[in-house]
């Protein structure tokens, strides 16, 4: 796994730190619930993209270290039709004992389209039916190998509407809820979670480009690689009557963000004394002044630009607020 799991239990402790201690702050929140969230990046080598002619005749297995393209072309210099299927691998992470994974969504950055070569969504024609083919996700298994023997995967474990022409608005980040398939990924021993992503039908065999764009770095510093977020736990109940209840709690909405953020309080003391976010350094990026001088719900907005308006790096940050003696705080992912 590129992205230690140490480094997420290191930064865990960090936050505990940074607010007065790991015990108080706990108890203070009056939720025992330790989660990690990290990311898992594509692995090279076993991820990249096929092309093929019609009837799947010569085939060619690659990866692309920048850019995949789904769909079809015709190129002109060689006469030849061909169609193109994304593949994407992710080692899976370790867990620890007495955790569990909670939630794992693949994110990919959308970059362009084409359709009819004309610059708009993919169009296929078929004699007198034309279609916008839906984009395809399959959860499948091809082994520890990436050549052309896997444009028709031996394993398919389940296959999912990903995007159509409808919501498909590039540039823009799609996600999609992947948590059964690494579930299913762990129960089966597998060490990898692998898919692939098409367009509904492959080609129709023209000699007009068809096809979606998405950014395929492997290289986790690069805010645009796909990655898989995912959410573990060590499963401890908020519940437990011996526990004190919380006087306040923070959520974010959505989370992962690429746009805005919607940051919501819930508070039983007078008055919030200021909302902060801060980076993984333990630094204020952003400050929200005090929401009001009564009890009940408060609402923020974050943007992902810190106060000086400028947008920052996509990362894991951290918002944080006070109300009389309370502290909340909630980890929040932007995705640029």
């Amino acid at each position: 796994m590129k992205t230690k799991l140490i480094c997420s239990l290191a930064l865990l402790m960090f936050v505990s730190m940074l607010f007065a201690g790991a015990d108080p702050f706990t108890a203070k929140l009056g939720n025992p619930k330790h989660e990690i969230v990290d990311s898992l990046y594509a692995v090279d080598q076993l991820s990249g993209s096929i092309y093929y002619q019609q009837n799947y005749f010569t085939v060619d297995a690659n990866w692309q270290e920048g850019h995949t393209y789904i769909g079809d072309y015709y190129d002109w210099g060689w006469m030849v039709r061909f169609a193109s299927i994304g593949y994407l691998s992710f080692e899976l992470p370790i867990i620890p004992v007495g955790y569990k994974i909670l939630t794992a969504s693949l994110w990919i950055n959308i970059q362009s389209w084409s359709g009819n070569s004309n610059g708009s969504y993919p169009i296929f024609d078929y004699g007198n039916t034309t279609i916008y083919p839906d984009g395809v996700l399959e959860h499948i298994d091809y082994g520890d190998t990436f050549n052309s023997n896997d444009v028709i995967p031996s394993s398919i474990y389940g296959t999912y509407t990903f995007f159509n022409h409808e919501t498909l608005l590039p540039p823009s980040w799609l996600s999609h809820d992947v948590t059964d398939c690494l579930l299913i990924d762990f129960a089966a021993n597998r060490s990898l979670t692998q898919f692939r992503i098409y367009l509904d039908g492959f080609s129709d065999w023209d000699n007009r480009d068809d096809y979606i764009v998405y950014a395929s770095y492997s290289n986790p510093q690069l805010p645009r690689s796909p990655k898989i977020v995912y959410t573990i736990s060590d499963g401890t109940s908020v519940t437990d009557p011996t526990i004190p209840q919380p006087q306040m709690a923070i959520s974010c909405y959505p989370n992962p963000f690429s746009d805005k953020s919607t940051i919501s309080v819930k508070a039983s003391e007078l008055g919030i004394h200021g909302l902060n976010i801060y980076n993984i350094k333990g630094q204020i990026i952003r400050s929200y002044g005090n929401s009001s001088q009564s009890s009940g719900d408060h609402t923020f907005h974050w943007d992902g630009r810190d106060d000086t308006g400028r947008q920052v790096s996509g990362g894991i940050y951290f918002a944080v607020v006070e109300a009389g003696k309370y502290k909340a705080s909630s980890k929040i992912l932007f995705v640029k």
